[in-house]
């Protein structure tokens, strides 16, 4: 069997360099996650075997949303950002375009903070509406997730809103809270399992040190062995298709 191996391996080799194709004429190309901007940050860590989803809430900013661009680029990272509708247009359509270029995905956090609950179908299909027609015109993509404001869901919201609701573990670092940053990156840990949805916030009133704690949390995930992913791509390496849960909230892809 070591024989048959190594006559493999050394065929398999000259093939490559012939051509990059395998025996079975197909072209090869290098396994690479999309995610990773930075080869020399990964690089140390060990090889991934758990999956996790980074998401970010509120924004976008044109000043505080690009210090949380700033991590996710420098450990090579992506995330998943749930865009406000109304802070959605020119002037912060450089910080939505840095954010495609790094490979994160957009999803839809309604038009504005105001809770969506208590209201009509017909006021909760205009405010998502209206958010999915402003990340179409200034991003290019169409939103695959929901995020209700402040969590706060009812029946009617899961019948008129036709994407799947995303939850997750939290960081408790929205206004109120009174969180450094390292309280925020324990609590996200103290909460991780494989499949998890991280939920935090890019836009917050200052102090907002979410973007330090990323300087904790995300090398820390790396050595657990955890690969960040998109949301999309979360649900989709799991094999779950994220629609088939109703009038629920995802906080983990299991």
């Amino acid at each position: 069997m070591r024989t048959n191996q190594s006559m493999y391996l050394v065929i398999s080799i000259a093939f490559a360099l012939a051509g990059g194709q395998s025996l079975g004429g197909q072209v090869q190309e290098p396994v690479r996650a999309e995610s990773s901007a930075d080869d020399s940050v990964q690089g140390s860590v060990p090889k991934a075997d758990k999956l996790c989803a980074l998401t970010f809430d509120d924004g976008p900013s044109d000043t505080q949303t690009p210090l949380v661009l700033d991590r996710l680029e420098k450990y090579g990272v992506p995330a998943t950002f749930f865009l406000v509708g109304q802070r959605i247009g020119p002037s912060t359509k450089p910080v939505i375009d840095r954010m495609i270029a790094a490979g994160c995905e957009i999803g839809n956090h309604s038009w504005d903070y105001s809770g969506l609950n208590a209201s009509s179908a017909e006021a909760v299909k205009d405010s998502v509406e209206r958010t999915r027609a402003a990340i179409k015109e200034y991003s290019g993509k169409e939103p695959a997730f929901f995020r209700a404001p402040n969590l706060a869901a009812s029946s009617v919201m899961y019948e008129t809103i036709k994407l799947p609701f995303a939850s997750g573990i939290l960081g408790m670092d929205w206004a109120g809270c009174n969180t450094d940053a390292s309280a925020r990156a324990r609590n996200v840990l103290n909460g991780m399992r494989d499949g998890a949805i991280i939920l935090l916030h890019d836009v917050q009133p200052e102090p907002h040190p979410t973007p330090e704690a990323l300087d904790i949390l995300i090398p820390e995930l790396l050595k657990r062995g955890y690969e960040f992913v998109t949301l999309s791509e979360l649900f989709a390496r799991k094999g779950i298709d994220p629609r088939s849960r109703h009038s629920q909230m995802w906080t983990c892809a299991e």
